[in-house]
């Protein structure tokens, strides 16, 4: 049987990737013999292909992506949360002010609703502030 150069290219990826059948690694064998020149193209190519695996360049740009997306949704994830505590904040501070709003206290003394309403009030900010600086786990900031 006469195989082109053509079907040989369309089997390489299987014989290199050790995943080719022992009838195709034969064949492919077989073709090398009787051309030279592509052998040693092919040995050449199987070289590169082993030297980027043994650097763990295969999967690179795809684990960094993964990666890079991981620790942006993580990112995100920490910033919602640090929001939604900042608005549990603002909601205490809101309350502790209705609460100084609606019980009187008697003259020259500072009613205590509204001394925690100003303390929950501060915390509420300095939360929502800082999600604007939440850090990553390796200590970058956004």
């Amino acid at each position: 049987m006469n195989v082109s150069r053509d079907v040989i290219y369309d089997l390489l990826p299987g014989y290199f990737a050790g995943e080719a059948s022992a009838d195709t690694r034969a064949l492919v064998q077989e073709y090398f013999d009787t051309d030279p020149e592509f052998r040693r193209m092919a040995e050449r190519f199987q070289a590169i292909l082993d030297e980027t695996r043994r650097k763990g360049g295969g999967d690179t740009d795809a684990a960094r992506e993964r990666a890079t997306f991981d620790r942006v949704r993580a990112q995100a994830k920490r910033r919602q949360e640090t929001r939604a505590m900042a608005l549990g904040f603002g909601l205490a501070a809101a309350f502790a002010a209705f609460m100084g709003f609606i019980k009187p206290v008697p003259l020259g003394r500072p009613h205590p609703g509204y001394i925690l309403a100003v303390w929950f009030g501060v915390i509420s900010l300095a939360t929502f502030a800082s999600s604007y600086f939440v850090k990553q786990g390796d200590g970058r900031s956004v």
